[in-house]
């Protein structure tokens, strides 16, 4: 089973430089992909819920602490926003891990942020997810 690190490098290698709002909900889906197929979350990442939205914790932590993952400031200003962007050789994950990971990137990559973060706060396994409900 791959590490929650290699599972963010991987959907980055994928997305090219993204926004962390983006990619946290690309990461959810799959985790809600994987619950859906196999009963259990794809990754151990903690999701913290807030009113309509939610943030995974240690994220920026996981970005700073690896040479890997370069971080793109925004600039207001010229409307350019920030990204994260993974420069290091693509991670080897386990052919399960990539077919659920491939398929949420296909199926959800194009979505814009409001319309992502709607799909899965509105998700029926969303409140598990988050720890809201328990099992």
């Amino acid at each position: 089973m791959a590490s929650d690190e290699e599972i963010v490098a991987y959907v980055l290698h994928k997305l090219g430089c993204t926004h962390p709002f983006k990619l946290s909900r690309v990461l959810a889906l799959a985790d809600i992909e994987s619950m859906e197929k196999y009963g259990r979350r794809l990754t151990g990442l903690r999701y913290v819920p807030g009113p309509g939205t939610f943030y995974i914790e240690g994220l920026k932590e996981m970005f700073e602490s690896s040479e890997c993952f370069a971080i793109h400031k925004g600039n207001p200003e010229t409307g350019r926003r920030g990204c994260v962007e993974y420069v290091c050789e693509p991670p080897r994950l386990g052919v399960e891990e990539r077919r659920i990971l491939d398929s949420v990137i296909e199926k959800y990559s194009r979505m814009d942020e409001m319309e992502l973060n709607r799909t899965v706060v509105s998700h029926p396994l969303y409140r598990r997810l988050a720890g809201l409900d328990q099992d």
